[in-house]
């Protein structure tokens, strides 16, 4: 199983990542487990961080066909690790994958360029790198308000894309869109605009998993 979290940026990915991780751990899964992008483990990811630090200009001003290349190829460096995960029968968690270019890179588009991006996109990945397809995207939903909060509390300084709660809601917008046109399983993180324990969302996450790969109920 390639299970991929999805979400804007502050969005609780990492938090998420790592409690169904553990819990697929203590179901006795073998997990294998990456998050992207790879800044310090791959080539290709440290060419992403020079970019989102704004080492090529302004991240939003930079053609998102070409920026969109660095970030795919940085997944490209990881697939032979996660395809090695598969055909040894693990299960897989990945802190963002594919989708994030089309949710962050289309939403620098004009509209009227963006379903021919993410054609491009999707073909470049899948097709052409050989990217494995995702058997379960789950999509965290936030509101954008509240995410640009939690990444302003974060202690590292946001890079070039969190900054701008512009880009976050661009983002947003993409996130419901591709939910809906790639089948998505979407997570609500709030209720009545507060935010939930994570252990809340995290158990909303494994029923999605449960009824999606028929585990038992007894899986704990």
């Amino acid at each position: 199983m390639l299970i991929i979290i999805e979400g804007i940026d502050g969005s609780g990915k990492a938090t998420q990542t790592r409690l169904l991780v553990e819990h697929l751990q203590q179901a006795k899964y073998s997990v294998g487990t990456l998050d992207f992008p790879g800044y310090q483990r791959n080539f290709f990811g440290k060419m992403v961080r020079r970019y989102l630090d704004g080492e090529f200009g302004p991240p939003t001003s930079v053609n998102p066909y070409l920026a969109s290349v660095l970030y795919a190829l940085d997944r490209w460096e990881s697939s032979k690790q996660i395809q090695e995960w598969m055909d040894t029968g693990h299960a897989i968690v990945l802190d963002r994958y594919v989708y994030s270019n089309l949710i962050h890179q289309t939403a620098n588009l004009p509209s009227s360029q963006q379903a021919d991006f993410r054609r491009w996109d999707i073909a470049m990945e899948f097709e052409i790198l050989g990217l494995p397809k995702p058997d379960l995207t789950i999509f965290l939903h936030l509101p954008v308000q509240v995410a640009f909060q939690l990444i302003q509390q974060r202690s590292r300084v946001p890079d070039g894309l969190e900054r701008e709660q512009t880009h976050l809601e661009a983002a947003e917008r993409q996130c419901s869109t591709l939910a809906k046109t790639f089948g998505w399983q979407t997570i609500e993180c709030t209720r009545d605009g507060v935010l939930l324990p994570p252990i809340e969302i995290h158990a909303e996450i494994w029923n999605a998993v449960r009824e999606r790969f028929n585990l038992p109920p007894d899986v704990h």
